[in-house]
Order: C-alpha cells, then structure tokens, then sequence
C-alpha cells in the first residue's frame, strides 16, 4: 500500500499535482481543488520536499493515486465513499467544494441545506450523509478549530467500541486524548500492539 509520496512539487493544478520523488520518479496524484491550493501556496523551500498522502485506488481498467493535505482529508475521502452512491471521484468533487472543517460541521447540525449546495452532493445525497457520518466525523468540543484528528488506522478499534454500545463521538474524543497522552508509548510499535495498549486506557476513560 502507498501511504505517502515525498518529493519536489512539480506542478499544482486545480484537480492533480506532479511530484518528483528523489530517486527520479513522477508521480501524478489526483487532489481536491482544496488540497491544491494548499500545495500551491507552499513556498519555493517548501516545495521542493513536500510529502502528500496518497490512496491507490486498483480497478480492472486502471490504477488511480488521489493525493491529500492531510491525514483528516484522507479519512473524510475513504468515510464518504462508504455512502451508498458515492465514488471515489465524487468524494474528491465534494471536497473540492467545501473543507474538511466545514464538512463536519455542516453534518454535525445536520445542515441539509448547506450540503446540498455543494457539488456532488444533492438533497437526497445531503440527508444520507448526515445518517451515516454525522457520528463518525466529528469535530473537537475543546479546540474552535479542530478537525477530525484520530489517525484512521484506529477505525477498527472506534467501531470495536461502538459495537459495545459507547457513544461513538466519546470514543474518538478518549481516544484522541490517550493518543495524545501515550504518544511516546504508541511510537514505534506495530497497529496490534498499539492497540493493545491503548484499548483498556480508553476503555477506562469511557468508564468514568
């Protein structure tokens, strides 16, 4: 699996960016118009070493790298196509049209009406979204510019919490927390053992 491309800034259009990673080889990676802009705004020093998240995506007719900002837009990409009638080329046209922070805010008030207005997403779409994401991303309480901030590796463990009857915004806010606060304990370790570790601290701070 590709996590990452690292590499010079080739060039930044609105739908794809050109990296060139040091051993030579360019990469075309398909971005948000969002993600672009960001890159864009990069300075020269920047540029020149930049690394941007990548999701492969392996069809019979063909091979496709979306590219993103961050770790947060990533997750919104891979939670929407997990909506019924959305791709992975609409999930990339929906985040061209409004950000990640916007986007969850909008589902968190349940705003139909502002997630309509975005492309790629019609009134019937904008009420699906908000049934099946409203829990899943969440915004921060405590920071006024927060974003979803669990790394996705941690899906499985969230849903594992879940399926045990937890809120499923208090697991992820937990979890951020412990994360936060084991940091040096999760590093270096493999998915299993991190979550070994942190599952009975969470489940302690759920249990409080």
């Amino acid at each position: 699996m590709i996590n990452a491309i690292t590499g010079r800034l080739v060039a930044a259009f609105p739908d794809h960016v050109m990296i060139l990673t040091p051993g030579g080889v360019e990469y075309r990676l398909d971005v948000s118009s969002n993600a672009s802009e960001r890159l864009s705004r990069l300075s020269g020093e920047e540029k020149d070493s930049v690394r941007v998240l990548a999701y492969l995506q392996h069809r019979e007719d063909a091979m496709t790298l979306f590219g993103f900002y961050s770790e947060e837009e990533r997750f919104c990409f891979e939670q929407l196509q997990t909506v019924p009638g959305i791709g992975a080329r609409q999930a990339l046209k929906i985040l061209s049209g409004i950000t990640v922070e916007n986007l969850v805010k909008a589902l968190d008030a349940q705003d139909v009406k502002t997630l309509s207005k975005v492309s790629g997403i019609g009134p019937k779409t904008a009420q699906k979204l908000v049934l099946q994401l409203r829990n899943v991303l969440v915004l921060d309480e405590e920071e006024d510019n927060a974003s979803p901030s669990v790394p996705s590796q941690y899906r499985d463990l969230i849903e594992s919490f879940a399926n045990m009857g937890f809120e499923r915004r208090a697991v992820i806010r937990v979890l951020d927390r412990v994360l936060e606060e084991n940091a040096l304990l999760v590093q270096g370790r493999d998915q299993r053992s991190a979550e070994t570790l942190v599952f009975p601290l969470v489940l302690k701070g759920l249990s409080r």
